[in-house]
């Protein structure tokens, strides 16, 4: 068995496993832009171009290939924070993560 059979393989469940993560995820928040399936699929197209630039040139840049397969998981945190946070203005007095009660116990 040659060693790229290997970790082509090895590569492909690991993409799958994240693929089905984000899905799940996805599914969960109620990610605003696009649909569980079209997050999961671009993940496997941007990791499975990683992966086969990877393998099959031998002369392509490390981080190129490292930027192409960390796009989509950028692209969908991006999208999911959004997601979270809506789209309510910035307020610079307080951090993200209080919670709304703590401003009703101080008025």
């Amino acid at each position: 068995m040659a060693v790229t059979t290997v970790l082509g393989g090895g590569a492909a469940l690991l993409v799958a496993a994240a693929a089905a993560l984000v899905y799940r995820d996805a599914a969960r928040v109620g990610v605003d832009l696009g649909s569980p399936p079209l997050w999961a699929g671009l993940l496997v197209v941007t990791s499975g171009a990683a992966l086969t630039t990877f393998l099959l040139v031998p002369d392509a840049p490390l981080p190129g290939v490292l930027v192409l397969a960390a796009l989509e998981p950028l692209l969908y945190l991006l999208e999911r924070d959004d997601s979270m946070h809506g789209d309510d203005p910035a307020d610079p007095t307080r951090l993200p993560s209080e919670s709304e009660r703590a401003d009703d116990s101080e008025e």
